[in-house]
């Protein structure tokens, strides 16, 4: 079960095993490479002797504690002490338990476990890197409803009975359905040409709700789009809304039949605008910071008037350090992305004028806005929680992905890739991604010994102001022309 963020990592990995097995003051600990164990295979990245036998502790890209209390840790000077945190709780990662049982098995298949059912996850992040982060495996760990080896032994069988029936050329005992994982699956284009070939219904209601809908006849998107309300009854209602969500995903598969990848909820399409208006779109590299906040400055003409009397040039600002992260580089940084964006407001309040600024799935923006105060609170100018929180909760601060969300349905995903074509939009780079992007960074940095790359900087700067001009164009589109270029729900429904 791989960390795809490790994937990216791999030579950084391998040098912070080495590293870690020098910190780690237990005799006898070493690192592993392939374990094979029957129809079991494993790469623990270090074995700790405890007792009769070794438990295993793997290396992960991403954090693995938040603030809180409760979490089993230890150093990486006495791995083996164990105690339960004060400040820290376990940021669940079902993924990560479930490594760890299938380590724990193989272990045990070789006659090597100890007593003890235990793993340990080795985190980035914050204090994730000076400590490990314990699982006991026959409890249940933080997110799940079962033990974490009861989980993995029946989540084991199942692929064993599914490989055993492949291999006998018996019935497959499984088909490929979408669920949220299979975006970072290496096999997704493969099943999704399959997918997409049966029109399989999970293309539009994926996870449990095309196996509900399976279980009463609706296997098709061409059965959602005719399924009655009775059929529609299995799909939950929207734990956020209350609202029965099957009418919508039938309305989604009427859609993706006529070749429309977004359908008007209402005859008007609205969005807020504002007099100076300031799209927003950041870059991270996975949980060691955000390297980048990109800006691209525009308005109406009594609003660039304005911006540019007070020395403000209209156009795409990005704030940016190359330092490796994370830094202190990327504090002072974010409070000069944060003043240029007060600044900005105080030049609309000043002229009576109004101000908004846009990004596209505001989480993402959110994540780095609370967290980079909070680590870099020496830095001059940084704002405060308080001042952060009132900025993302006001009507300034515009989420895109919202506003795609509440005025259209999309026949598919809602990702900006997906929906700025709609409007018009091309990005320049001919694989603009964001798992690409953290591939260009490691390069830009010279991440690994590797000389800078002035090229994969630049490339990663038009990238960042094709994102900004995407949610530009966007807008402009909705209030533009999408009443006129996509048809309603109500239209589609009378086809």
């Amino acid at each position: 079960m791989p960390d795809p963020a490790s994937g990216l990592i791999r030579s950084e990995i391998a040098a912070h095993r080495a590293a870690l097995l020098e910190q780690v003051a237990v005799p006898g600990a070493r690192l592993s490479e392939h374990l094979s164990a029957g129809s079991r295979l494993a790469i623990i990245d270090v074995l700790l002797p405890a007792g009769d036998g070794f438990v295993p502790v793997l290396i992960r890209g991403h954090r693995t504690l938040d603030v809180g209390e409760g979490a089993l840790v230890s150093t990486l000077a006495e791995p083996l002490a164990r105690t339960r945190s004060l400040t820290a709780r376990v940021r669940p990662h079902s993924e990560d338990a479930l490594a760890l049982a299938h380590c724990y098995r193989v272990l045990q298949d070789l006659g090597l476990a100890a007593g003890m059912p235990l793993g340990g996850i080795l985190g980035r992040g914050n204090a994730d890197g000076d400590l490990i982060c314990w699982y006991e495996l026959d409890e249940v760990s933080p997110g799940a409803e079962v033990p974490v080896l009861a989980d993995y032994n029946v989540k084991y069988a199942d692929r064993m009975a599914v490989a055993q029936a492949a291999l006998h050329r018996d019935p497959p005992l499984a088909w490929p359905s979408r669920v949220s994982e299979c975006r970072r699956c290496p096999w997704n284009p493969v099943c999704t040409a399959e997918l997409t070939a049966r029109r399989d219904v999970s293309l539009i209601a994926p996870g449990s709700d095309a196996i509900n809908l399976h279980a009463v006849g609706v296997g098709t998107i061409d059965a959602l789009a005719a399924a009655s309300d009775k059929q529609l009854a299995s799909v939950a209602v929207s734990r956020l809304t209350g609202v029965a969500r099957g009418p919508e995903l039938r309305d989604r598969a009427r859609a993706w039949l006529r070749g429309v990848p977004l359908v008007r909820r209402n005859a008007e399409v609205r969005v807020p605008r504002a007099d100076i208006e300031l799209d927003v779109d950041m870059e991270c590299y996975i949980d060691d910071g955000a390297y980048l906040w990109g800006t691209y400055l525009t308005g109406s003409d009594c609003g660039v008037a304005a911006v540019s009397a007070a020395g403000f040039e209209p156009g795409y600002e990005p704030f940016v350090t190359w330092a490796s992260l994370p830094d202190r580089a990327e504090g002072v940084m974010f409070a000069e992305f944060w003043a240029y964006l007060r600044e900005l407001q105080v030049v609309a309040n000043d002229a009576g004028l109004t101000f908004a600024a846009y990004c596209y799935s505001r989480s993402a923006e959110e994540r780095w806005l609370y967290s980079t105060p909070d680590r870099y609170p020496d830095v001059p100018g940084m704002p405060s929680a308080r001042e952060v929180r009132d900025f993302t909760r006001s009507a300034a601060w515009v989420d895109m992905y919202e506003m795609v969300g509440r005025e259209f349905l999309a026949s598919g995903s809602k990702r900006l890739k997906t929906v700025a074509p709609v409007a018009g939009f091309r990005w320049r780079d001919p694989e603009p991604d964001g798992a690409n992007s953290m591939v260009w960074y490691r390069g830009a940095v010279g991440a690994g010994g590797a000389a800078p790359s002035d090229r994969l900087k630049r490339r990663l700067l038009e990238y960042n102001e094709d994102d900004v001009l995407a949610t530009l164009a966007l807008r402009r589109w909705m209030t533009g022309r999408a009443a006129a270029e996509t048809p309603t729900v109500a239209e589609l429904a009378s086809c």
